[in-house]
């Protein structure tokens, strides 16, 4: 019986060419649940200009590319290879690539001026904070120096600004020990100060978080200030022979 061949969609076009090659040879994972959201959050995925993509809004943590993956990975889409699309934020005038970089290096070693993308309206910003949630379950992973800056980055980024540890966590896909270990570290006023989003069970409430701890310490302050004083009063009227015993033995 003859084989049947399933026609997919492809990479792109090469550059300087119109016609549309590509046959799918095995199964690619999904760079995102898409399947698994709802329609109004689901991207618009279709072909975009390679030339068109930004790359410099801040979104590339490696600390530089795998020549060897990039080289695999071009050599596949020679093949047909449908890979996965990358990750875009379109604000109405550019589009911010959030993941995808080695997908792009390789389309453009395999001389594609065009590749399928995940389009989502949102900003620069919102490309950076998808960015940081990138490679964490796919992909070449990142090494430990990458991760630690992804880490970093992501604790200054406004979107954590209000929320909790657990659920930066959950972003990032890592422990909730290791963001609150750098978050206490960093000790960024952005970070552990003013207002945090906090999700006890079913319910989202504010905290105000700006004198956490604060409020301890000066309670734990104040009465040995208010003893040194009464001691103060206290040697004023005490004997010359009392007087050496009114002291307070430091901490």
């Amino acid at each position: 019986m003859a084989r049947e061949h399933q026609k997919v969609s492809v990479l792109g076009r090469r550059a300087n060419s119109k016609k549309l090659c590509g046959r799918q040879t095995r199964p690619q994972p999904s760079t995102s649940d898409h399947a698994s959201q709802s329609p109004a959050l689901l991207p618009e995925v279709r072909v975009l200009p390679i030339a068109s993509i930004r790359t410099d809004g801040g979104t590339q943590h490696r600390i530089a590319p795998d020549a060897t993956v990039v080289q695999e990975y071009a050599e596949l889409m020679r093949a047909g290879v449908a890979f996965p699309p990358v990750d875009v934020r379109f604000d109405g005038r550019d589009y911010w690539l959030s993941d995808g970089f080695q997908r792009i290096d390789a389309a453009r070693l395999a001389e594609f001026s065009e590749i399928r993308a995940a389009i989502r309206p949102g900003t620069r910003e919102d490309a950076q904070w998808d960015s940081f949630a990138a490679n964490a379950t796919h992909g070449l992973r990142r090494t430990p120096a990458e991760t630690k800056s992804v880490i970093q980055l992501a604790l200054q980024h406004p979107n954590s600004t209000e929320m909790s540890n657990v659920q930066i966590a959950r972003h990032l896909h890592i422990p909730e020990s290791t963001v609150r270990y750098w978050r206490k570290r960093l000790s960024s006023q952005r970070c552990e100060d003013g207002v945090r989003t906090v999700t006890r069970g079913t319910a989202t409430y504010s905290l105000a978080t700006t004198n956490l701890g604060k409020r301890i310490a000066e309670r734990s302050g104040k009465p040995r200030r208010d003893l040194q004083i009464d001691l103060a009063v206290m040697k004023e009227k005490a004997s010359a022979a009392v007087r050496p015993l009114l002291v307070i033995q430091p901490r």
